[in-house]
């Protein structure tokens, strides 16, 4: 795959500013792979938020895969015999392990132990195998979790949106977090006072910005431009199942306190 088929594919989802990046990008194909993200920032006069922002539109997880990508284009043969695809699926796994053993999740468990309602949003069709899989293991643990597929404009979404309120969360799928259809659901789910629990790839994205908790999956895409297609996602399965077990900890534990003090 080409960078110019890229920006074909994603081109509805580029503001101006991100297709003047696309041109930049295109001018000089030669130096990017030597730019940091400052200084490609400064090339087309804006910000290093921004050079983040349209990087993961067109399907990296930030500049700097964006600069591989160009860097390793017209060198395949050599990373055919450097790069091995399933040695960076299982450091995803490992790099999330190390965050899994760090993070705390007992505010959102807090939140979710007061709500009404729990319900998942999906973008996607690998997203939806995880929502399958995150109300599967809460069914199991006795909390009803309701799938709803990420348009906004659909009678099914519109109708959940009406019973939606303040006593309920909202989990939302997205491996990016930079879907545009995202904003529109989620200004709407904003006027519910709905608690909104993001669950995204480890970076900074708009869609984690607008909620209240996060939860981050770790993936890489394959630096060689005829394998665009493969992007790890094992790790959002991980996260799922260690994130609603740590749940099922956190509810006998406060099981166990309440028993003590009676």
């Amino acid at each position: 795959m080409q960078f110019t088929d890229l920006i074909n594919e994603h081109y509805e989802e580029l503001n101006d500013s991100e297709i003047f990046m696309c041109k930049k990008v295109l001018e000089n194909l030669e130096i990017i792979p030597s730019l940091s993200t400052v200084d490609f920032a400064k090339l087309c006069m804006s910000s290093k938020s921004s050079v983040i922002r349209f990087s993961q539109k067109l399907g990296f997880t930030g500049f700097s895969e964006l600069r591989n990508f160009l860097k390793w284009h017209d060198k395949v043969s050599i990373l055919d015999e450097e790069i091995t695809f399933k040695k960076q699926a299982i450091e995803d796994i490992e790099r999330l392990i190390e965050i899994l053993k760090s993070t705390d999740y007992s505010l959102i468990y807090n939140e979710l132990d007061k709500v009404n309602q729990i319900y998942v949003i999906t973008t996607g069709v690998t997203q939806k195998n995880q929502a399958y899989e995150l109300q599967r293991l809460f069914l199991l643990i006795g909390k009803p979790l309701q799938i709803i597929l990420g348009d906004g404009q659909s009678n099914e979404f519109r109708r959940i949106l009406e019973r939606i309120s303040e006593k309920d969360a909202v989990f939302v799928l997205s491996l990016s977090g930079e879907n545009n259809k995202l904003e529109a659901i989620i200004n709407r789910l904003k006027l519910t006072s709905c608690k909104i629990v993001s669950i995204t790839s480890l970076q900074n994205n708009w869609l984690s910005n607008k909620s209240d908790f996060n939860l981050y999956a770790t993936t890489s895409r394959s630096p060689i431009p005829k394998d665009w297609w493969l992007q790890t996602a094992s790790s959002f399965f991980v996260l799922i199942e260690a994130f609603v077990f740590g749940y099922v900890d956190y509810l006998r534990n406060n099981k166990i306190s309440k028993q003590e003090t009676e």
